[in-house]
Order: C-alpha cells, then sequence, then structure tokens
C-alpha cells in the first residue's frame, strides 16, 4: 500500500515527506487554482524536487494535439513527473500515443470498472478511480475499486489502482481494505489520521506517571548538612 498526497501545497509536501509519509502526489488544475502559484511551471517543479516519488501533472485541455503538447513539456520537468490525462475518447488516445513515447501517465476521473479497463488498456501507468464522487452517484465505490482490481490482478495488469477523491478518515479505512495499489489523500485527512482522542490521554498518562515517579525518587531529595 502507497500513499501520495493529493495537494501542491509545499509547505504541506514537506510535513508529510519529512513525517515519512507520503510515497508521491497528485495534482489537478483545482489544486493548482487554490494554490494561487501563477508560474506553474515554476511552481510544480519546485514539488518535483520536493518529492521523490510520482508526481501527477494534469494536462488543461481535451484537445488531443494539445495534450500530447502539455505532456510533452510536463515530462520533461522532472524524471518522477506523470501526466495526468481525462477519461474522454481522445484522453485514451493520447495516452496510447504517450505510452509508445515513453511517458507516464495517470487516467483520471474514472468512475467505473469498464474505464479503469479501458485506460489500462490503452496503456495508462496509473490509473485514478474517485471514490467521494462515485459514492455521489448511489454507487458503491467498494464494489467499483474491488471489482477493478480483481481484473487487473486476474489479468495481470500493469497499470497501478490510485484510489482518489478521498473526504474523510472512514473513505482511508475503507479504501485501505481494498485492492488498491495507492491512496492518494488531502493533507488535513493525514493529520485527522494522527490524532486520537485516547491516544493523547494514554501518552499523558505515561507521561505524567513518569514525572511523578522521578519527582518520588529519594536520590533527588536534598541532602541535609550536617549540624
Amino acid at each position: 500500500m502507497k500513499f501520495f498526497a493529493d495537494t501542491a501545497n509545499l509547505e504541506h509536501l514537506t510535513e508529510l515527506t519529512e513525517l515519512g509519509l507520503i510515497d508521491g502526489c497528485t495534482t489537478n488544475p483545482l489544486i493548482m487554482a487554490k494554490e494561487q502559484h501563477y508560474d506553474f511551471e515554476a511552481h510544480l517543479k519546485e514539488v518535483l524536487r520536493l518529492i521523490k516519488g510520482p508526481v501527477s501533472i494534469e494536462v488543461t485541455t481535451n484537445d488531443y494535439d494539445e495534450m500530447i503538447r502539455q505532456s510533452k513539456e510536463f515530462s520533461s520537468w522532472g524524471k518522477n513527473a506523470v501526466v495526468k490525462i481525462p477519461m474522454i475518447k481522445d484522453g485514451l488516445r493520447a495516452v496510447a500515443t504517450l505510452t509508445k513515447l515513453g511517458i507516464k501517465t495517470n487516467v483520471t476521473c474514472c468512475m467505473t470498472t469498464k474505464q479503469a479497463v479501458l485506460a489500462a488498456k490503452a496503456g495508462a501507468t496509473y490509473m485514478s478511480l474517485f471514490w467521494g464522487r462515485i459514492s455521489d452517484l448511489g454507487v458503491n465505490a467498494k464494489q467499483v475499486v474491488d471489482e477493478t482490481a480483481e481484473i487487473y490482478a486476474r489479468h495481470n495488469i500493469k497499470t497501478e489502482i490510485i484510489v482518489g477523491s478521498i473526504r474523510g478518515q472512514t473513505d482511508v479505512n475503507e479504501a485501505i481494505k481494498r485492492g488498491a495499489h495507492i491512496i492518494t489523500i488531502p493533507p488535513n485527512i493525514f493529520m485527522d489520521m494522527i490524532y486520537h482522542p485516547r491516544t493523547e490521554s494514554t501518552i499523558k498518562e505515561f507521561l505524567d506517571k513518569w514525572d511523578a515517579f522521578v519527582k518520588s525518587n529519594p536520590m533527588n531529595k536534598p541532602k541535609q548538612e550536617d549540624n
């Protein structure tokens, strides 16, 4: 199981890297817009330098020729760059072309097992199923991930499954139990995963007891001077 950070925020990525929690990161146009960095290239080059694992950078067009142009540019920014391509007809065409060029791809916005299979067939390095958005449709996201993982394993498909659109700890808990290779998680949810009130109170109890023990040690009491 690998964890990616679903963010382009350098401060958050630095913290998660120092904690040793992430194996890569994913971005998209919405994530980039939230960062308010208008020098798109400079910012993502910083992310690529910071993160040692795969960094997904999404194209900002649905036009085939422009997807190919952007993909070539993005992939030149770092060896760990992965180009995110939308799950549309021209997107699959682009993935097939980019695969022949040796450019790594991540087919994004997949909602069904059928789409996941098509992405793999086109040659995607990664394929992203959107857990939260699948659930919004009234569809069982667990079943979609399980079916996809089973099909990939049965047919020895090398494409790695990323589960994204994670909205809370419950989503993480459920997704971990599925057959995905990677879960991409927003930074705030990582922090929520670390904290538990019972953990905090237990740690405090241990430290308080130790502090009381140390203070009760006779060797720590000041010696009385002889008259």
